[in-house]
């Protein structure tokens, strides 16, 4: 299987989007707040899951909407979603 990096899945009961992408895992990123305390100013919380539950991991998009959203997404990814959720970079 195939990821995308900032693909939204959902893992069992878990929802969210693909943040790390290695040959034996992916990470889902499921919580991403402003932090003043952090470093980055983020706090973020991901799900590790290796590659034999992979086949447990879907897509939250379909094909065709994917498409169509492609560059909101690309956009959304490169701000950080800081135009969303009012926080500085």
């Amino acid at each position: 299987m195939k990821f995308k990096q900032g693909e939204y899945v959902t893992y069992r009961k878990t929802t969210g989007w693909v943040d790390f992408i290695d040959d034996d895992y992916i990470t889902i990123c499921f919580l991403d707040k402003p932090d003043r305390t952090k470093h980055n100013g983020r706090y973020q919380a991901s799900l590790l899951v290796y590659r034999e539950y992979w086949h447990e991991v879907c897509s939250c998009v379909d094909e065709t909407k994917e498409e169509q959203e492609s560059e909101t997404t690309s956009y959304f990814l490169q701000s950080r979603g800081c135009d969303f959720v009012g926080a500085a970079c």
